[in-house]
């Protein structure tokens, strides 16, 4: 699977990330209705919401010089699934 996006942080930050469903949900005529959120082992999933069909996901911790892969699965109200997936690069600065 290709990779949506790399973003940086630093072990001691909470972050959040926002990936948006919106433009494949509009196209389809369909909302969101779940998500199922996983990250690699190393790093914390703090928690995860959708809204309007944004995921927000908050992370913390992490290893330095280690990478991380976040992974996503919505399910519509169609009972469609998309799957993304975004890496964090710990760097301790």
């Amino acid at each position: 699977m290709a990779i949506l996006a790399v973003f940086d942080k630093q072990p001691a930050d909470v972050q959040d990330y926002d990936v948006s469903f919106a433009s494949w949900l509009t196209n389809l005529a369909d909302t969101g209705a779940s998500i199922v959120v996983a990250a690699s082992p190393g790093i914390t999933l703090v928690s995860s919401a959708l809204a309007s069909g944004v995921v927000k996901v908050w992370l913390s911790g992490g290893t330095d010089k280690n990478v991380y892969t976040i992974t996503i699965n919505l399910t519509s109200t169609g009972g469609r699934v998309k799957q993304v997936e975004f890496q964090v690069k710990v760097k301790d600065k």
